[in-house]
């Protein structure tokens, strides 16, 4: 029988790419729209394998696919996956967790750069009085100290960038060794140092656990008052309610965010009201080559998993000892 491989939730219509990966097996491809574990378990009952965008996979979704062997998670997050529930069931969990560095660090910089230079405000200006002052002030930017928070894959390419800019660049990631830190020129500091240290904060670390929350009430407290705040990875690893707070009592001078807690973001959200806030659409991943590039990997992936191959990007590793 040929392998079965169901996309449950795609963002695209052209499935050319896994298609011809997935050729390499012979196996039959499907896609849905799950919105539920209960979609997802229905779509993919009789799978193999299958790729998720943003369906959840939890204990419910994975009870009802017996056959499933390899779940991949079509992007580099995996917070929707129940990778404990997986590996109790002997179902690898992979995922792409490379495929969109300059993307992410190139869309981190540029909201910096619009919030620190007022690019949209002077926009609006010019475009309705059409022409205006400097909205005073802008201080430079060479000398400003960048706090950035996870220094992983995408965290280093924005040190990388940020340097550049004459930026002092400090960094919090008690999981990364001193000498990664050295090599990149990059302080490593407390927590609560880089909040008290920072003129712009930019959060790079998956949603964990550990990082759920992670900037709340008592962190962006410590914050300068003209500190800017921008979030990239996870919308979760942000509380919305303190950051609402802080932006309407001016603890911090102003945010650009591409992720949130609840996506898309609620039309009646207050932060859609706010000044100095800049919103993108989950988009800092995109570029047509990493949209290519994802599509392809995440096929191949799978194809691994059906040949007997442990995927590179294999995140519970332990369900190969099963």
């Amino acid at each position: 029988m040929a392998f079965l491989v169901v996309a449950t939730d795609p963002l695209h219509s052209d499935f050319s790419g896994e298609l011809e990966e997935l050729a390499a097996i012979g196996a039959e491809f499907r896609t849905a729209q799950c919105r539920t574990e209960e979609d997802v378990a229905e779509a993919c009952h009789d799978a193999d394998g299958i790729m998720v965008t943003l369906s959840p996979v939890g204990r419910r979704a994975l009870a009802g696919m017996p056959r499933c062997r390899i779940i991949v998670r079509t992007g580099v997050g995996y917070d929707t996956i129940d990778v404990a529930a997986a590996t109790e069931r002997k179902v690898m969990v992979a995922n792409v967790p490379d495929y969109c560095i300059s993307e992410v660090a190139d869309h981190a910089l540029a909201l910096m750069l619009c919030l620190w230079r007022k690019v949209v405000e002077l926009d609006a200006q010019v475009r309705a009085q059409g022409w205006t002052d400097m909205l005073r002030p802008v201080h430079r930017l060479e000398g400003q100290v960048l706090g950035i928070i996870g220094l992983g894959r995408i965290g280093r390419a924005v040190a990388a960038r940020a340097r550049g800019f004459g930026l002092r660049r400090i960094a919090y990631d008690p999981y990364v060794p001193a000498d990664v830190f050295s090599a990149l020129g990059v302080e490593s500091v407390s927590l609560d140092v880089l909040a008290r240290s920072a003129d712009i904060i930019t959060m790079h670390t998956p949603l964990t656990h550990e990082t759920r929350g992670l900037i709340r009430r008592e962190l962006l407290r410590k914050m300068k008052p003209t500190a800017l705040l921008v979030n990239t990875s996870r919308g979760g690893v942000v509380a919305t309610d303190d950051l609402v707070q802080a932006l309407r009592e001016g603890w911090i001078s102003g945010a650009g965010l591409d992720v949130f807690e609840a996506e898309p973001l609620p039309q009646d959200h207050p932060l859609r009201s706010l000044p100095r806030v800049l919103l993108t659409p989950h988009a800092a991943w995109y570029s047509v080559g990493a949209e290519r590039e994802l599509r392809r990997r995440s096929a191949r992936t799978v194809v691994q998993a059906l040949r007997g191959q442990a995927p590179a990007s294999l995140v519970n590793p332990e369900v190969l000892g099963c």
